[in-house]
């Protein structure tokens, strides 16, 4: 990877391609941030060059990261390689992601905003830093150059809240089925529903299976039956963020979940439930388990750390498995905005994508990033590119999952 390259020569080949346009803010007339440059005008041909002056002035540019298993590639690679490029100074602090939102909050409300000028920020909080005014209403997927390729699925919503691309698509996992080719030849690993519970039936207590109340993994495998199981009409509404509480409640009381919870019910005399993504890994990595629910990127990390044998594969179920992941936003209270933007473009390289996904398996939403020179034990540790493409689903909007997985504990694992 050519980290060394600077910015302006990464940048430039791919500006001159790019429309002009200005910026404008999501959902305002104005914007809620301060800046010591006129935002109106940033295009993707000026980026760089209206930006670097204001950002080199702002002073250090402070980045919090949510997810500690990041901290050697920012801390190693990515923070050095963006200063030798800028010469903009990036101060790192690893945060807990909720904790953060309510600190952020709080600060807003009594007008002493915390200094934070990029923070790598929690999907399931963006409605509720929307709502509150501490998330810049900037246009990230619009502004950024190196945010041209987003898929547009991911570029401007979260979960089914649709927050007009002020939350750049930094992180993405999947869901997958993960097995032991020690005990479970790939040719026998189970690729559908009904392969997964006749394997079961054939393999008593030998597929584990994460509590979707306990786990992610859990969680998007039952977004996953529920799409692969349900009709049309009973679908229309899971990627509607209007999609309320009470409305979730009642769809997921109805008769549209009786295939899932019927499916689950013939599953479950087979399978251990878990206690969470790490337990079900515990089970697998203990000879236990030979088939397993999964989050891609934690079985990589587990397989990178010793944790689990380098014989566990990863596939997608043929209905498709859903994926989530988390953003970076510019919070409004940025003394930096400059230094931001042009870390946040930085983090969206070909380069930084590609050596995510190497060193912590996290996938990219560009989906012009070619991801093919991936070394063979690396990619042994992903769920196939060819299933990625084709298998991959978003994830269902979080009020009805939340309220699908209250029926399931009290339909499934309370029977």
């Amino acid at each position: 990877m050519r980290f060394a390259q600077s910015v302006s020569a990464v940048a430039v080949a791919m500006m001159l391609a790019l429309p002009a346009g200005a910026f404008e803010p999501v959902g305002a007339s104005s914007f809620n941030v301060r800046t010591n440059f006129d935002p109106k005008a940033v295009t993707h041909q000026t980026f760089e060059a209206t930006l670097l002056g204001p950002a080199r002035a702002g002073g250090p540019a402070v980045f919090y990261d949510l997810a500690e298993s990041f901290t050697p590639l920012f801390t190693e690679i990515v923070i050095p390689a963006f200063e030798r490029a800028t010469g903009i100074k990036v101060e790192y602090r690893q945060v807990n992601g909720d904790q953060t939102v309510q600190q952020l909050i709080a600060a807003q409300r009594a007008g002493q905003p915390l200094h934070v000028d990029l923070m790598w920020y929690p999907n399931g909080q963006v409605r509720l830093g929307t709502e509150t005014g501490i998330i810049a209403n900037i246009p990230l997927s619009s502004v950024l150059p190196n945010a041209r390729d987003l898929d547009p699925s991911a570029a401007r919503v979260s979960r089914g809240y649709e927050h007009g691309g002020t939350v750049l698509p930094w992180h993405r996992n999947l869901t997958a089925i993960g097995y032991d080719t020690r005990t479970v030849r790939p040719e026998r690993a189970p690729r559908s529903f009904p392969d997964l519970l006749a394997f079961a039936r054939a393999n008593p207590g030998k597929v584990a299976i994460t509590n979707p109340a306990r786990g992610g993994s859990g969680q998007g495998f039952l977004e996953s039956a529920i799409m692969a199981m349900t009709t049309a009409e009973c679908q229309a509404r899971l990627f509607d963020f209007s999609f309320g509480p009470q409305d979730a409640e009642a769809w997921a009381q109805g008769p549209c979940l009786a295939p899932v919870v019927a499916y689950f019910r013939e599953l479950k005399p087979h399978v251990e439930f878990t206690n969470g993504n790490t337990d079900t890994l515990n089970l697998i990595a203990n000879g236990v388990a030979q088939v397993a629910t999964v989050w891609e990127d934690q079985v990589f990390d587990f397989i990178g750390r010793g944790l689990l044998p380098p014989t566990v594969r990863l596939g997608l179920l043929s209905s498709g498995q859903v994926g989530d992941g988390d953003g970076m936003v510019i919070p409004a209270g940025t003394r930096n905005p400059a230094g931001a933007l042009l870390f946040a473009n930085f983090l969206m390289s070909d380069d930084v994508q590609v050596r995510k996904l190497g060193l912590v398996g996290s996938r990219t939403a560009r989906v012009g990033v070619n991801v093919s020179a991936l070394a063979a034990d690396v990619a042994e540790r992903l769920v196939p590119q060819d299933q990625v493409v084709t298998l991959s689903r978003k994830r269902i909007v979080a009020t009805a999952s939340a309220e699908a997985t209250k029926r399931f504990v009290a339909d499934v694992l309370q029977r």
